[in-house]
Parts: structure tokens; C-alpha cells; sequence
């Protein structure tokens, strides 16, 4: 939680159901290696399946203490849940847990 916002896309925010949808959809995330999670979300645009995992350009504002070298990435909880962050080395850090798909909706 070293880099997560403390003001943006909280969990705290999230209640006890929306937590249980969270921690079942990173026990999914956790079985696959980083080759596998790049390449296991949805092959045609409107389909919702896998990890959804995508690199963003285009995103608000990252918080101060966020190297300015990172690349942020977008992964798919459920149909609306998300959580972005970036990867460095095997760890992934997450920035924003979004709740509504409000962070970068399409």
C-alpha cells in the first residue's frame, strides 16, 4: 500500500460486500504469472472476461509520491470494479481501487 492515494479511489470508500468482490477477484489475479495476466483479458472491444489487464496513458492525475517513470495499468475485478497501479519488478502496486469503473470509464 506503499503508493496508494490517500485521497482518490479509496478503499475505505468500498463497503463490506464490494471488499469480498475485491479480495475474490485478486485470489483469481494471484494464480496467473505476469505473462498470463498481460494477455488474459478480452481479445475484442465490449467483452468483459479475464483480468482486462491494460496499460493507460490517458488517466487523472497520479498522486506526488508516485515515480514519474511508472506505467500505469488498468485490472479488471469484475464487470465494474478495478484497481490501476503499476508494476515494478514481480510486485504490483496499487494506486486507485475504483468501485464504479469512474477512474478511466470508457
Amino acid at each position: 500500500m506503499k503508493y496508494t492515494d490517500k485521497n482518490r479511489w479509496v478503499l475505505s470508500n468500498w463497503n463490506s460486500s464490494e471488499i469480498n468482490d475485491l479480495i475474490q477477484g485478486l485470489k483469481k489475479i494471484e494464480k496467473y504469472t505476469w505473462a498470463q495476466i498481460k494477455t488474459h483479458g478480452s481479445k475484442k472491444p465490449g467483452l468483459s472476461v479475464g483480468t482486462g489487464y491494460k496499460l493507460i496513458s490517458n488517466h487523472p492525475s497520479l498522486p506526488e509520491n508516485i515515480p514519474e517513470d511508472i506505467k500505469l495499468s488498468e485490472m479488471r475485478i469484475d464487470e465494474k470494479k478495478r484497481i490501476f497501479g503499476f508494476r515494478v519488478d514481480a510486485v504490483y502496486y496499487i494506486v486507485w481501487f475504483d468501485r464504479d469503473h469512474s477512474v478511466c470509464p470508457e
